[in-house]
């Protein structure tokens, strides 16, 4: 991995922390929400469950419940 590629992720990482922190009510936000707005930065699953504490499975399992919904 070069430099660029090192440093857009790093931004792109930053910028989905910064809006998680920036929700008002993100204590209040379900787990489900929460990887939702992750997944809209193109955060791999595994990498949301990092964040989120979790498992890369449990992710797996909410994103694809959330798209079934959007249906």
């Amino acid at each position: 991995m070069n430099d660029r590629e090192l440093a857009d992720q790093i931004s792109k990482k930053l910028s989905a922390l910064i809006a998680l922190a920036l929700l008002p009510d993100v204590q209040k936000r379900s787990s489900a929400e929460k990887v939702v707005l992750l997944a809209r930065f193109n955060i791999s699953n595994q990498e949301i469950a990092d964040i989120l504490g979790t498992s890369k499975g449990t992710v797996e399992v909410l994103k694809s419940r959330t798209s079934k919904r959007k249906k």
